[in-house]
């Protein structure tokens, strides 16, 4: 009997063993199916890179990307790296993405989504281009969506932008779905209303002491009547956080009785805050960049005039400053000027005090609209221009230079002229009075730049044609 037992026993442990190993192997087979497929969706990945189009920010761009592809020359990423390096405002349409989407034949695990039009919104006229991406499933674990391509198919100037009505519409749709849309319109209220009070209640109290420059820069700037336009704005989840959000590309402008005197583009950060209540939060809320007009004043729209003829070097010192001054005063401007036409940054900033006070102005619809900058902010404005522009002319006339032996305050007629990577053609040209202060910086005893305004020279005489 016991035998029997025995071999009973051996026989059941044997089918177990040999019976377990199957099941084992379709357990195995199917954990192995779940790791390595992705549940996002191509047009789920779609959605994440236009979210980090719009938003501006290379950091969220580069997480799309195979880092092997991204380092490749004809891969299209510099392209975009470049255009927000310029901080340009872009707008995505990818409404009808997905009956434009294609199977590569020789890669199964590649998809190539075509024709996705992008709306650039550059100094002057917008461009439009046309993008075709192709992404690939990558990974050994458990495979994702990546982009191994990013490329331009066409681009042009922007006459016909109705593609873009309907991906307005699916922002707007955006907004309304995302949970920090309430407190934005909030903020909104407060920043229109000048209440400063209800503006201070949307902040998290910590928050607010970490950023208490910007909070009260945001408080100083609400002295004037301000218009918030949410129609670009970008609502993005900050990855791996649940409960942080970004909203960039808002834009405000300022008004003096009816009358813009400047403009800027805010971001902001929102946290849910609280331990028994929780509630969105402000956590900060930035200024980012500088204004740059959409209208510039072009060639074709100055009045038919005698162009201005240049100074003789008998006349050019005029004003009631000492000759010694004038001469320095000149040989600074004469610097500042060849630095800015050589797009020489360092030179050009090293003329410029620390605190230097700098106004820039840009023309919206035949209304002067200033920006205030630091030399920090100067510095990137230039930087973009030098990029933006690759020929740079500056012609100074009709110069007047007043002071006495250590300060000097000079006004000039200054002529501008920028010309793109491609053709002859001036794409930006204007013409107005700037009035530079000098003084000798006590910290080096060398003359600088203290003070910079500029207003538009009414009486705009025609270029001349060569």
């Amino acid at each position: 009997m016991n035998d029997f037992q025995n071999l009973t026993k051996t026989s059941l442990s044997t089918i177990i063993k040999w019976g377990a190993i199957p099941l084992i192997l379709v357990i195995l087979a199917v954990v192995g199916i779940l790791l390595t497929s992705s549940s996002e969706t191509s047009s789920g990945f779609l959605t994440k890179w236009k979210n980090a189009m719009e938003s501006g920010s290379i950091e969220n761009y580069d997480t799309l990307w195979d880092n092997k592809a991204r380092s490749q020359l004809n891969s299209g990423y510099q392209h975009t790296a470049e255009l927000f390096a310029e901080r340009f405002v872009i707008e995505v349409n990818i409404s009808n993405a997905v009956d434009r989407t294609r199977k590569v034949a020789q890669y199964p695990n590649y998809l190539q989504i075509e024709e996705i039009p992008i709306l650039i919104h550059t100094i002057g006229e917008p461009l439009l281009q046309s993008r075709t991406l192709t992404i690939a499933k990558k990974g050994f674990i458990r495979q994702h969506w990546k982009l191994v391509r990013d490329e331009v198919i066409s681009e042009e100037i922007g006459t016909d932008l109705s593609a873009f009505e309907a991906s307005r519409s699916e922002r707007k749709t955006t907004q309304v779905n995302s949970p920090v849309t309430p407190l934005v319109l909030k903020w909104k209220e407060a920043i229109e209303a000048q209440d400063k009070k209800k503006y201070s209640s949307l902040w998290d109290k910590s928050s607010r002491k970490r950023h208490q420059n910007n909070y009260q820069l945001a408080l100083a700037q609400m002295s004037d009547t301000s218009e918030v336009d949410l129609s670009l704005a970008s609502y993005t989840p900050i990855a791996k956080s649940k409960t942080k959000h970004v909203v960039e590309n808002i834009s405000i402008t300022t008004y003096n009785a009816n009358t813009p005197i400047g403009s800027h583009t805010r971001k902001l950060t929102i946290e849910k805050k609280g331990f028994f209540i929780r509630g969105w939060k402000l956590i900060n809320d930035e200024v980012v960049g500088d204004y740059l007009s959409e209208n510039p004043i072009v060639q074709q729209e100055q009045p038919e005039m005698d162009p201005i003829q240049e100074e003789t070097e008998s006349g050019i010192y005029s004003g009631d400053a000492p000759l010694d001054t004038q001469l320095k005063a000149s040989q600074v401007l004469g610097k500042w000027q060849q630095a800015w036409e050589d797009k020489d940054l360092d030179t050009y900033m090293s003329i410029y005090a620390d605190r230097a006070l700098i106004t820039r102005v840009s023309v919206k619809n035949g209304k002067e609209i200033p920006s205030y900058l630091t030399k920090k902010q100067l510095r990137e404005k230039m930087r973009r221009l030098n990029v933006h522009y690759s020929g740079i002319q500056v012609k100074i006339s009709k110069l007047v230079i007043n002071g006495d032996r250590a300060v000097a305050d000079i006004e000039f007629l200054q002529e501008f002229k920028g010309t793109p990577a491609s053709g002859s053609r001036p794409a930006y040209s204007d013409i107005g009075i700037k009035q530079l202060d000098l003084m000798i910086d006590p910290a080096d005893g060398y003359w600088k730049i203290y003070g910079e305004t500029w207003s538009r020279y009414e009486n705009v005489p025609k270029f001349p044609k060569d």
